[in-house]
């Protein structure tokens, strides 16, 4: 029996936004977004607001003592990793050891693995911060961050909107669609759609919000293309190599206008396949870090 197409699209971001326990990220993060507003503050000052949160202090201070950074020595406060690192960076390490705090391993006993979707999220972002160094875009955090956080909409569907991801789930089991196709046909909405919006809620930077919206349909035109872009390839690549789960067991073609805005080859992949396949594993040891 085929799903029928269920719900009007405006009424689930609208619910979405009435959602009264809707994960919050950590207070920290607001904090550091307003103090790095201000060029007169102090890495003294922006390290105290970071150091008051334990769990987020912990999680980036595993994070850049990992290989991932490959930094010649350790680090043992905030302060040191800012001035090591820069503040700007500090600001991208935070989102992501935020969105892990707010969206965590929890899910529902059927329907959505957060394991494995984790594993997805790493993994994209690993390669995503990979190929945008092979071709000296300059945006490796951003590609980094994207990646991980591309598909948080899954995650308010599963929480959420459960009976609705399931029915995804059961056509992309009986039909050859994407789960973004599979999206489409029953809800008229995506989880593209749906991450933005959380991420609009939270206030993540617009290119965030963007990446998010466009990661399966770059706008081309837009200001992000480039980055929406890299996270369509890198998406294409960690489904090739069967990193965790985006929902669904296909690998779907880049649309081919990715490559000059990326200016790559696509034939460069297949150079890069052993690079990748080592950001595949790196990325498995720093979602450990992240989640332990």
């Amino acid at each position: 029996m085929l799903e029928k197409k269920i719900n009007n699209p405006a009424d689930i971001l609208q619910q979405l936004t009435d959602i009264q326990d809707l994960p919050t990220l950590p207070a920290v993060f607001m904090h550091i977004t307003q103090l790095m507003r201000d060029s007169q503050a102090s890495i003294k000052e922006i390290s105290c607001v970071v150091e008051a949160d334990q769990s987020i202090a912990m999680k980036i201070l595993r994070l850049i003592n990992s290989s991932f950074y490959g930094l010649s020595r350790s680090v043992h406060s905030v302060q040191q990793a800012i001035v090591l690192l820069g503040s700007n960076t500090l600001k991208n390490i935070i989102i992501t050891a935020s969105v892990f705090e707010a969206l965590g391993m929890k899910g529902k006993e059927a329907g959505l693995n957060r394991e494995a979707f984790w594993q997805h999220s790493m993994g994209c972002g690993m390669i995503a911060r990979c190929l945008d160094g092979k071709v000296n875009g300059g945006h490796e955090e951003e590609g980094f961050i994207s990646g991980i956080i591309h598909d948080i909409g899954k995650v308010v569907l599963d929480q959420y909107f459960h009976e609705k991801l399931m029915a995804v789930v059961r056509k992309v089991q009986k039909e050859p669609l994407t789960f973004y196709q599979a999206e489409k046909d029953l809800l008229g909405i995506t989880h593209a759609e749906i991450g933005a919006r959380l991420a609009e809620i939270w206030c993540l930077p617009p290119n965030l919000v963007d990446v998010i919206a466009h990661h399966h349909a770059a706008n081309f035109d837009g200001p992000h293309a480039r980055l929406a872009a890299l996270i369509q390839v890198s998406d294409m690549l960690v489904r090739k190599h069967n990193v965790g789960c985006g929902g669904d067991d296909l690998v779907p073609e880049a649309d081919p206008r990715v490559w000059p805005v990326l200016d790559l080859d696509p034939i460069k992949l297949q150079e890069w396949d052993g690079d990748i396949q080592g950001e595949i594993v790196k990325g498995k040891e720093l979602l450990n870090l992240m989640l332990s």
